[in-house]
């Protein structure tokens, strides 16, 4: 197996040197924490669907799995997907006042530019308060990772557009489950308790907002 510098174990956090040992091609011991005791990463042996979803239910030990020991790969790429599906749901929930196809193009490209802004803001807001709250942020990049995977939610706002649900119901239920998977990814690297990093996330994601209204009479 291709060594990492280090892994996690998805029950306490602990740093790892490795996820099993290999004692032949068909025989593995998964390795146990140094610190609790527990099988480091029992999602190894698993199907990424299980994982996905455990993350869905807001399990801390997907958060970690993923983050740590399977890596995010290149995180801008995911960002792009995200952001890019964010922002044709706002497109296509405000094309109705847009009629000309130029105009409505160059709306998309707005709006774009908007939700980078938007939430580069909200990314460096958690990652400024974290700072400041624990004073022990090892590494901005990782925490910055955990932002983005936490931001998988907002790919359900697309197909409840497409489906015609309850604009209003259906953004209080997105925003919602935003903000606890936020929580659970932004704890996975930092430890820290949820209603600390509740405040954290809440305050970042209110600063976005009030963004947001500040800039909509110009979207």
């Amino acid at each position: 197996m291709t060594m990492k510098p280090s892994y996690a174990c998805v029950h306490c956090g602990e740093t790892q040197q490795q996820l099993y040992k290999s004692y032949g091609p068909d025989l593995l011991k998964l390795s146990r924490c140094s610190r609790c005791n527990r099988v480091v990463d029992e999602y190894i042996e698993m199907e990424f669907s299980i994982v996905l979803i455990d993350a869905v239910l807001q399990k801390l030990e997907a958060y970690r799995h993923i983050i740590f020991n399977v890596g995010m790969g290149r995180p801008w790429k995911i960002a792009l997907l995200f952001l890019l599906g964010e922002a044709l749901e706002h497109w296509m929930s405000r094309q109705q006042t847009h009629k000309a196809g130029y105009d409505l193009e160059w709306h998309f490209y707005i709006i774009c530019l908007f939700l980078v802004a938007s939430n580069a803001v909200f990314i460096a807001a958690v990652i400024l308060l974290t700072w400041l709250s624990a004073r022990c942020l090892r590494d901005w990049t990782l925490l910055a990772r955990a932002v983005i995977l936490g931001s998988y939610g907002k790919l359900l706002a697309l197909p409840a557009n497409l489906w015609g649900c309850d604009r209003f119901q259906s953004q209080l239920f997105l925003a919602t489950f935003f903000l606890f998977s936020q929580v659970q990814a932004c704890r996975a690297i930092t430890g820290m308790g949820r209603l600390q990093t509740a405040a954290i996330v809440f305050a970042s994601y209110s600063l976005q907002q009030s963004l947001s209204i500040w800039m909509s009479p110009f979207l």
